[in-house]
C-alpha cells in the first residue's frame, strides 16, 4: 500500500503517523474509494439505491389569495401520494417504485432515483386549510392553500427608523 508518509529512520512508525496531520484524512479517502469500489460491484447492492429517502424539487408560491406548493414528482401516480396537515404543518409523502420487470438486468450505468420522501412545511395561520386542494398531472403535484378572508388585503406598512 502506497502512503503519503515516510518513514524516518530513528522514530517509531506510530509516533511518526500519529504527528502527521494528514493521516486521518488519507485513511477517509482510502476507506470511501474502498466503499464505493465495493457498491458497484455487485447488482445486489443496487437495492439500497431503491431504498433511498428522495427530496423532490418544490416551489412556494404566494398571491393575493392563495399559497400554492409546487413540486416535482416524476414517475409517479395519483396513488403514491398522500398531502395531510396536522395543526400548521402541511405533509406531503410518497413512494416512487422501481419496474419489477426484467428483475435480472445488469447496469451499466444507473441514475434513475427511487424510494420514499417526505417534506413538512409549516403554514402561516391565514391560510384557510379546510378550502385545500391537491391536484397532480404529469409528474406534477400543485396544492393549493387559500387564504382566510380576513387575511386577504390586510397589510400594513411599517416605518423605518434609524437605529439608536
Amino acid at each position: 500500500m502506497n502512503t503519503l508518509l515516510k518513514w524516518k529512520k530513528g522514530n517509531p512508525l506510530s509516533m511518526e503517523h500519529s504527528q502527521h496531520p494528514f493521516l486521518s484524512l488519507q485513511q477517509e479517502v482510502d476507506r470511501a474509494f474502498h466503499d464505493f469500489y465495493d457498491m458497484f460491484a455487485s447488482n445486489k447492492n443496487w437495492e439500497q439505491f431503491e431504498k433511498l429517502n428522495l427530496l423532490p424539487s418544490m416551489d412556494v408560491v404566494e398571491d393575493k389569495d392563495h399559497i400554492t406548493i409546487q413540486m416535482e414528482m416524476p414517475g409517479m401516480d395519483e396513488k403514491d401520494i398522500n398531502v395531510s396537515f396536522t395543526g400548521s404543518m402541511l405533509t406531503i409523502t410518497g413512494e416512487k417504485s422501481t419496474s419489477k420487470k426484467n428483475d435480472n438486468k445488469k447496469y451499466l450505468s444507473r441514475e434513475i432515483s427511487y424510494g420514499k420522501y417526505e417534506r413538512s412545511i409549516s403554514l402561516p395561520s391565514t391560510v384557510d386549510i379546510d378550502k385545500a386542494k391537491a391536484t397532480f398531472k404529469k409528474g406534477m403535484l400543485w396544492v393549493e392553500l387559500p387564504k382566510k378572508a380576513e387575511a386577504k388585503g390586510k397589510s400594513k406598512d411599517i416605518k423605518v427608523e434609524q437605529a439608536k
